[in-house]
């Protein structure tokens, strides 16, 4: 019984202590990377420059390109 109460305390303290340690340096470590471009979003601006949606019969109309014309 004592080995499993002290087994128990010692994740719990682990858990606390790891959490600190972990909000300390994680600035540290990861503060200075640039932050990069989500994916989700690029594609989400280029569907809307290329597509007119129309919001009552949710159909749409390609926009052709200046370049696709010469």
């Amino acid at each position: 019984m004592k080995f499993i109460l002290l087994t128990i305390l010692s994740t719990i303290i682990i858990f606390f202590v790891w959490n600190i340690m972990k909000k300390i340096f994680f600035t540290k470590f990861y503060g200075n990377l640039p932050p990069r471009p989500d994916a989700s979003t690029a594609k989400r601006g280029k569907v809307e420059q290329k597509v007119k949606w129309d919001a009552e019969t949710v159909d749409y109309e390609e926009v052709k390109d200046k370049e696709s014309n010469n």
